[in-house]
């Protein structure tokens, strides 16, 4: 009778320390402005694990799109566009939304998109920067950290500041 109790109040400990844990490292996955952004939970379309460390060393905009949104894919274009006439300043991770529902392959052979993307297969990374809708974009420094979020297109001239500065 005793151990019995002894074990439920050692299970109770044990499951308020790891509700605990759960919590704090959760605040660690979160993406705010002025800390390092969240680590991505994303493949390539080869089924390769892209990591941010393969980004460090320059500004990164983390660009989540989806298949079915118009904009997105007009907001791409004029990602890629851009990084055409300014390929030194600032690189782009287009991040996929859609899951194992979209067919992304087949979405960037038809609008001929160049820029490097990624799957966010089971909505990991989506969780981590709290995403709304798409588009969203997030401006890291060349460290990581999250200088800017943009919901919705990023205004022209904001866009155009992006690329041209280094």
């Amino acid at each position: 009778m005793k151990y019995s109790h002894l074990y439920k109040k050692i299970h109770l400990i044990g499951l308020l320390g790891t509700i605990i844990f759960l919590i704090t490292s959760c605040k660690d996955q979160v993406a705010n402005i002025g800390n390092q952004a969240p680590e991505l939970a994303a493949f390539d379309l080869k089924g390769q694990k892209v990591e941010l460390s393969q980004f460090a060393g320059k500004k990164l905009l983390l660009n989540f799109w989806s298949e079915t949104c118009g904009i997105c894919i007009v907001e791409l274009k004029q990602f890629q566009q851009l990084a055409e006439i300014y390929p030194d300043n600032l690189q782009i991770l287009a991040i996929n939304t859609d899951g194992e529902r979209g067919n992304t392959r087949k979405t960037v052979i038809k609008n001929e998109l160049t820029l490097p993307i990624v799957k966010d297969q089971l909505n990991i990374t989506s969780e981590r920067y709290q995403l709304i809708g798409t588009p969203t974009s997030f401006l890291l420094d060349p460290t990581g950290k999250i200088l800017y979020k943009f919901e919705g297109l990023i205004p022209e001239d904001n866009l155009l500041a992006l690329f041209k500065e280094p």
